[in-house]
Parts: structure tokens; sequence; C-alpha cells
């Protein structure tokens, strides 16, 4: 059985399957992308390097989203120059996932990541010759190892963070989910697109039945490009600066909470004082109307107080005396 058997002569989708299950998967495509733009545009910030290639990356994205509309002759030349931009944004996508988890690599893995991404640049150039030059039957077997040539980058990112997460940073999973919506929904988009890339493997090498799909219409791999953009989107920083910002704002909330327990236990003194003066005033004759806060500090001058009690008690009953007499 050849699994590599496809379609070398790329034609416009003629069947009502083919055209409602392409023009669905661009139109996601597009959509999604072109809002992440607008998104990403408002949110960037102009100085910043890393902004400006995730605002591209959505941008030459797009237009491989737009070839349903064309008609031949202008129908493959179209689809032809909207491929180059979308291989490009691929690329991309890795020189942007590299950015982001250079600052948790150390210096040789981080040279080691950047050159694989350029040494795999080849193999694009190569695939947009072969599938759109000619009708080379080599085509049948360079379009399997396309998500080899793309992928590992993405896969091995996703690890690394998820790695960094746990031992770097000793975040829960679950604690981050709760402490940070935006890191939920930037883990859940990683998982996503790491399960359409490996059905949208198992759909080009025939693994999976895809008899409901017509020859040469693959949808997974737009799903799985969106989820990746998504995550480039959801946090522009690189990953190690939104950690850093994250921890930063665990330990002030930790430390607004040990604030709080050391202010309710100086005030469980505080009362602890108040009663116990109240309870003094009570106990002494002539002294129920002292206010208690003359009380606080008892504990220092009892001898005094007592003492003047006494000399209060001994002159009243002295004026009592000679007032009888």
């Amino acid at each position: 059985m050849e699994l590599t058997k496809r379609v070398l002569d790329v034609q416009k989708p003629s069947e009502l399957t083919g055209v409602i299950i392409e023009a669905w998967a661009q139109g996601f495509m597009v959509g999604a992308l072109i809002i992440m733009a607008f998104v990403t545009f408002c949110n960037m910030k102009r100085s910043v390097l890393l902004h400006k290639l995730i605002l591209i990356e959505l941008i030459f994205g797009m237009f491989h989203g737009t070839f349903i509309f064309t008609n031949p002759p202008v129908y493959h030349w179209y689809l032809s120059v909207t491929a180059i931009f979308l291989n490009v944004s691929w690329s991309l996508h890795n020189v942007i996932a590299w950015l982001k988890n250079k600052p948790l690599l150390p210096r040789w893995a981080s040279i080691f990541y950047i050159t694989t991404v350029i040494l795999v640049q080849p193999y694009w150039v190569l695939e947009i010759f072969l599938y759109f030059g000619d009708k080379s039957t080599l085509f049948t077997y360079t379009r399997p190892y396309e998500a080899l040539f793309r992928d590992p980058f993405w896969i091995f990112t996703v690890v690394n963070l998820l790695y960094n997460i746990r031992r770097r940073y000793e975040f829960g999973y679950f604690e981050l989910i709760r402490v940070s919506p935006r890191f939920a929904i930037l883990l859940g988009a990683m998982l996503l697109s790491i399960c359409f890339i490996f059905i949208d493997i198992l759909a080009v090498t025939h693994v999976i039945s895809t008899k409901s799909l017509p020859d040469g219409i693959n949808p997974f791999w737009k799903i799985a490009f969106v989820f990746k953009c998504l995550t480039d989107t959801i946090i522009l920083d690189d990953f190690k600066t939104a950690l850093d910002r994250l921890t930063q704002y665990r330990l002030q909330r930790m430390g607004s909470v040990l604030s709080d327990g050391i202010r309710g236990e100086f005030l469980d003194v505080e009362q602890a004082r108040k009663k116990k003066a109240e309870q003094a005033s009570t106990s002494i004759p002539g002294l129920k109307d002292v206010d208690a806060r003359d009380w606080s500090k008892a504990s220092d001058c009892e001898h005094l107080d007592l003492e003047s009690a006494l000399h209060m008690n001994s002159m009243q009953r002295g004026e009592s005396s000679g007032s009888s007499g």
C-alpha cells in the first residue's frame, strides 16, 4: 500500500463536499488570523522585534486562505504565491518560538535550536518547486515529511515551557491555571495544536481513513496553525518575562496575606489588652468611670493606681467622719 499516494495535478475543488470543507477551513483560518492580528497590533510595542514578527506571521498566513475565490488559470499561480507566504509564516513561527524560549535555554541549546530551524529551509524551497513547478513524482515522497521539518521545534518549545513551569518556577499546573487564566488559554492552545498536528500526520499518511475528505483537501493543518498562532498572540513577550511577572504577582499576594495575618494578630492583642483594662477598672472601687484606654499600660503602673484608689477612699471616709462630728 502506497501511503504517499495523492494527486499531483492540483485543481480547484469541484465537488460540493470538497468546496464546503475547503471554504470552511479557509474561512476559519483567515477569520481567526485577522482577529489575532488586530489584537496583536493593539497590544504590541513597536520597539520590540518579537511583537513585529508575530504580526508579520499572522499577516503572511492569511493569504493562503483566500485561493478558494479564484478560478483557473489564476487559481494555480495564486495558490503557488500564497503557499510561499504560508511557508514563510511557518518558519517565522519557529523563529518566534525560539525567541520566546531563548531565555529559558542554555546557550548551546539556543544555538542548536536556531541552527536546525535554518537548516530545514532548503526543504521548503524544494517543496514549493516540486508541488507547483512541475508534476514530479518526487513530491509523493517529500510531502509526508512536512511535519518532521516543521513541528519538532514547536513540540520542544511546549515541553520545555511545561518543564520550566514545574521545575524552575515551582508552579503547579492547576495552580497556574487558577492564578492566570491567560496561561490557561496558552497551555490549552498548545495542547490542541499538538493534537491536530498528529491528526494531520495520520491523515496525510493515510493511517486514519479520510474517505470523507476529497483528495488534496486537509483542514487539520489549518486548525493546528491557528492554535499555534494563538499561543503567540495570547502572550506577546517571551515566556521567561511572562513567568517572572506571574511569580512577582504571586509573591506580592503572599506578602499581602502575611501582612494581613500579622495585622490581625496585632489587633487581637490590642483587643485583649482593652478587655483586661475594662475588667480591672470595674474591680477597683471609685474607678468605674475611668476610660479603658487609660488601662492599656496597666501592667506597668498597677501599684500606682492601687495607691491612688486607696488614698481617694481614705479621703472620702475622713470627710464623712468630719461632717458627722
